[in-house]
């Protein structure tokens, strides 16, 4: 009688556990529209596989073409293509027998709309939503992962938010082309409803004609502890649009070609870092700017950029009543057609400008416009900076 108990009460118990969400049942499912490069596939639709699985479960998709909106609100499901990209700066068409397509026009969402926790969205082609974005990550959820697709010809490309629960990416990507018409149309990565704890790392960014990377929120701090790291940018609006963010860190993109500032910054970011970008050919390199409303920046670190060649005006500008306590330091800025590094006047105090080089710039190496107890009667301290030309004499100081 005892044996035959503990083993009702083993059995009883392991079906408990397997019905916890950790323990639910991974599967795996098989889509193929046509049944072709497939023929044993369960479904012809992505989204009858997702409406099936179970969280956990693997959806793989064979190559084909579509046409629907797919929402994925199971958690921890993983949805794989069959192809990475290549080529992202030379646009093709994609190809129904290697790709999987996916496309449908979405006014209330994207194309594809990850609505859970912990989804994995990797290797397929996402495109031609004219009334919205190509992919939407919830904000309200976390974990997402959105890696190596194909995102072009949407309103948006990707709409990124999150609740930082756990951490979300979006992941060598390439990001082209995004410039239907329609609300915060042109951007590559777009989010405004709350970032935090996510990274944005090693995608190309292609003909995004606003930016490659908008983050902004409606209040100080709705952007935190993004890493934007190692990613391309050419020919887009700029590589970066960052507003309201905290502990946020730019390091080692390279940007070509852009027709705006390179990496914009606008109001009250707080403790953001940018770091060794190599900026070549846009029309600035690095502009601070409270042109859109709020209050200055504060705090930020700028260093060891490589800036050169701009097209339009300086390397390093921070627009009037833009940056405060902040340091920029051990950059390279040359051949760029207005200055090397430009302070405005009006409220952009106690900034440190240190060890610098300077050169080949068209107006000055060294402009600081402020007025105040600093180097050279400025509100800032400029120190050990290697340059030429300056529009006081000290700013472009070689010893310290």
């Amino acid at each position: 009688m005892k044996r035959r108990l503990i083993v009702s009460v083993c059995a009883a118990a392991a079906v408990a556990i397997s019905a916890l969400p950790g323990h639910a049942a991974q599967t795996t499912l098989v889509v193929d529209d046509d049944g072709v490069q497939c023929p044993d596939a369960d479904f012809t639709s992505i989204q009858a596989a997702v409406n099936a699985a179970s969280a956990g479960s693997t959806i793989k998709v064979c190559p084909g073409t579509y046409n629907e909106i797919v929402t994925a609100n199971t958690a921890n499901l993983r949805l794989v293509g069959p192809r990475t990209p290549s080529a992202c700066t030379q646009p093709t068409t994609p190809d129904p027998n290697t790709d999987a397509i996916i496309q449908a026009d979405n006014d209330a969402g994207g194309v594809v709309n990850l609505l859970e926790n912990g989804i994995r969205f990797m290797r397929f082609t996402v495109q031609n939503n004219t009334l919205g974005a190509g992919i939407v990550t919830g904000a309200t959820f976390s974990g997402h992962r959105v890696l190596q697709n194909v995102v072009q010809n949407n309103v948006q490309g990707v709409y990124f938010n999150s609740n930082g629960t756990t951490a979300s990416s979006v992941d060598q990507n390439c990001i082209r082309q995004n410039n239907q018409p329609g609300a915060a149309g042109g951007n590559g990565i777009y989010s405004d409803l709350g970032l935090s704890n996510a990274n944005i790392r090693q995608n190309t960014f292609y003909q995004n004609e606003s930016s490659g990377i908008v983050l902004t929120g409606l209040a100080p701090g709705a952007v935190s502890n993004v890493n934007i790291v190692a990613n391309t940018s050419q020919e887009d609006g700029s590589l970066l649009a960052v507003f309201n963010s905290s502990g946020t860190e730019v390091r080692s993109n390279t940007v070509r070609n852009n027709a705006g500032s390179a990496i914009f910054v606008g109001n009250d970011n707080t403790g953001l870092e940018i770091l060794s970008n190599n900026i070549s050919g846009s029309a600035r390199g690095v502009r601070t700017s409270t042109a859109f409303g709020g209050g200055p920046n504060t705090n930020l670190r700028i260093s060891s950029n490589e800036i050169t060649n701009s097209t339009s005006s300086d390397g390093i500008v921070a627009g009037t009543n833009s940056l405060t306590n902040s340091v920029i330091s051990s950059n390279t800025a040359t051949n760029n057609p207005r200055d090397g590094i430009r302070i405005e006047a009006g409220g952009n105090a106690g900034n440190r400008i240190l060890s610098n080089t300077l050169s080949n710039n068209a107006e000055h190496d060294c402009h600081d416009d402020t007025v105040g107890a600093g180097t050279a009667g400025t509100a800032n301290t400029w120190l050990a900076n290697s340059g030429v030309t300056e529009n006081r004499p000290g700013l472009c100081d070689g010893t310290a």
